[in-house]
């Protein structure tokens, strides 16, 4: 179940590294559109999209190190998918925080934003019992 979600959320976080790439190659200017007055250009915008990128990407790459360290049943592997899966279920939790407050804040953009709420939502369960499954593994390994 654990390797599940690490290829699951592998693949989604590269996706969204992908589509954050594209989006600060070719979308700079719609998503100044989107912003309200900014005192920042285009290329300062791109930039950060591209950093976000970085960061999707790399945290995807992370997810598949952990699989492919959990193929080879390294112990450092499950410590560290322990690790990965309970920090991301905390950022889950704080991201579908930020879009409930979002939403409340923004009535027009709340049924887009509740829907991030709920698949942060699900993505800290999903996340948990990974860290939970993979914890159970690691004790399990450790009894003498």
């Amino acid at each position: 179940m654990a390797r599940t979600v690490l290829i699951i959320g592998a693949a989604a976080w590269l996706l969204a590294g992908a589509g954050a790439f594209t989006l600060a190659a070719i979308g700079t200017a719609r998503v100044i559109a989107l912003l309200p007055p900014l005192a920042i250009d285009a290329d300062a915008v791109g930039g950060a999209l591209t950093a976000l990128a970085l960061t999707l990407v790399a945290t995807g790459t992370a997810h598949l190190y952990v699989v492919a360290g959990l193929r080879g049943d390294r112990r450092g592997a499950k410590s560290a998918g322990v690790l990965l899966t309970a920090l991301l279920a905390v950022v889950s939790i704080g991201l579908a925080a930020t879009a409930v407050a979002s939403a409340v804040r923004e009535p027009d953009y709340a049924l887009p934003l509740m829907g991030g709420a709920a698949v942060g939502v699900v993505a800290a369960i999903a996340y948990l019992l990974a860290a939970v499954a993979l914890a159970r593994e690691l004790g399990a390994g450790s009894a003498s």
